[in-house]
């Protein structure tokens, strides 16, 4: 089973986290890291890669970003070019409650991300229009 890492500038990952737990209880395999302001890019980058090392019993870790092209998901992007995570590693973008909560329940399945990655999008909606109000 892949690990989850749910990373993001403040504190959106350890509140995503809080409201996943909500739906699916304690997870295993599951954590977080928030980048704060003013913090040294070299040590999130270190605490990055430390996290992945735990959280990693074999299959690898999926890392759920908040924003694309976002420090956070930059230096992700950049463990990718280290031989020692490149096979280990799925990065996805624009993380959201519908996305992580849809990984979570199937991760140990094989998981088309391009699927579940639609998943996200289609919780995105103008709900006004939907219901017609």
């Amino acid at each position: 089973m892949k690990g989850i890492l749910l990373v993001s500038h403040g504190n959106l990952a350890e509140g995503m986290r809080d409201t996943l737990e909500l739906f699916s209880g304690q997870l295993e395999q599951l954590d977080t890291l928030t980048l704060s302001a003013g913090e040294d890019i070299m040590d999130f980058r270190a605490a990055l890669s430390d996290k992945v090392d735990l959280i990693d019993t074999g299959d690898g870790v999926v890392i759920f970003c908040d924003l694309a092209f976002g420090t956070p998901a930059n230096i992700a992007a950049k463990l990718l070019t280290d031989t020692q995570y490149k096979e280990r590693l799925q990065i996805i973008t624009g993380m959201n409650l519908p996305l992580i909560l849809e990984y979570s329940q199937l991760r140990s399945e094989n998981v088309d991300f391009n699927d579940m990655i639609s998943v996200g999008k289609d919780g995105i909606m103008n709900l006004n229009q939907t219901l017609n109000i």
